[in-house]
């Protein structure tokens, strides 16, 4: 390598050195508030279901109570609360947990807060 060069290099290499190592840049302070800003969408949609039984607290399509024939059909599955008589994926009384799912998939009115 020719003096010059060696020389070159050594002018440089301190400079390059610094700025690639030096402390982290702070992002620049946003011009946009917070009414420009757009809302973000949830990562995980809320599922909303549409058919509801009020007065059971579950979706109509699958409301035993208000209608009686499909009862068969969860008992077939063996999803059938005896003690009870409604489906077990329904019985509140057994699964006290149950109720809050069903009230968060509720469309908006549908529950009593």
């Amino acid at each position: 390598m020719s003096p010059r060069v060696l020389s070159a290099l050594l002018l440089v290499l301190p400079f390059a050195i610094t700025s690639c190592g030096g402390e982290p840049r702070q992002p620049s302070q946003s011009t946009t508030t917070p009414e420009q800003k757009k809302p973000v969408a949830p990562l995980v949609p809320k599922v909303e279901i549409h058919d509801w039984c009020k007065e059971h607290g579950v979706p109509e399509s699958i409301c035993t109570r208000c209608n009686a024939s499909l009862a068969a059909g969860f008992k077939k599955k063996g999803d059938w609360c005896d003690k009870h008589d409604l489906p077990d994926s329904q019985c509140f009384a057994c699964h006290p947990g149950l109720e809050a799912e069903f009230k968060a998939k509720a469309p908006k009115g549908a529950v009593d807060k």
